[in-house]
């Protein structure tokens, strides 16, 4: 009878487990406050556009950071932009931009995150910088991209991540866009600045 109660009771602390240890992670949403500015030049002036929607899914994870041997939060990502919500400003441009993106065949711009780790700088678990990879894909065409970011913690429980990342159009095919018979073009290169903002959700 006592060995029958032993693995009863060894039984149910491995089924508690799994929940012991998810207790520990938050979830985390997209602040509102977040921002995400695309920048380029062209042959008179520069240019700017601002994303105005982001879908973002997102595991991350605190505690891996106070581990005698600390690992990356950031365990997985997803982020979704329609083209449709990068806002120059000008109706003009923005229907340039979004024909040179092959919107009506292609409405979003994907990036997937395929691992991230912690650079080789001191580390906290208020301030870490982050060597993130991933599949990015602009107008139907997917390139494996790799950048930093640097992390923030922001109060209690929320996280800052910034960074800028710049890209060549013709790597995804997208040919800059022009106005007045080509006389006016866009440059290749565009740069993308973002400052993600994750509030924990708190139940």
């Amino acid at each position: 009878m006592n060995i029958l109660k032993n693995m009863i009771w060894i039984a149910s602390i491995l089924l508690l487990v799994p929940f012991i240890g998810s207790a520990q992670s938050a979830e985390y949403t997209l602040n509102k406050n977040s921002t995400m500015v695309i920048t380029g030049t062209s042959t008179i002036h520069d240019w700017e556009a601002d994303v105005e929607e982001m879908d973002l899914s997102v595991s991350l994870d605190p505690a891996l950071l106070d581990q005698k041997n600390p690992e990356a939060p950031v365990t997985s990502l997803s982020l979704n932009i329609p083209v449709k919500s990068i806002e120059s400003g000008k109706g003009g441009m923005n229907r340039k931009i979004y024909g040179a993106l092959k919107e009506k065949d292609h409405p979003q711009i994907m990036f997937n995150l395929t691992s991230s780790e912690l650079a080789d700088t001191v580390q906290s678990a208020e301030s870490f910088t982050l060597k993130v990879k991933g599949n990015l894909n602009v107008a139907g065409t997917v390139n494996e991209v790799s950048f930093p970011v640097k992390g923030t913690k922001v109060g209690e429980d929320n996280y800052r991540f910034e960074g800028t990342y710049g890209i060549n159009m013709k790597d995804y095919g997208v040919d800059p866009p022009s106005a007045v018979f080509g006389t006016i073009k866009s440059g290749e290169e565009v740069t993308i600045k973002f400052n993600i903002l994750l509030t924990a959700n708190r139940h």
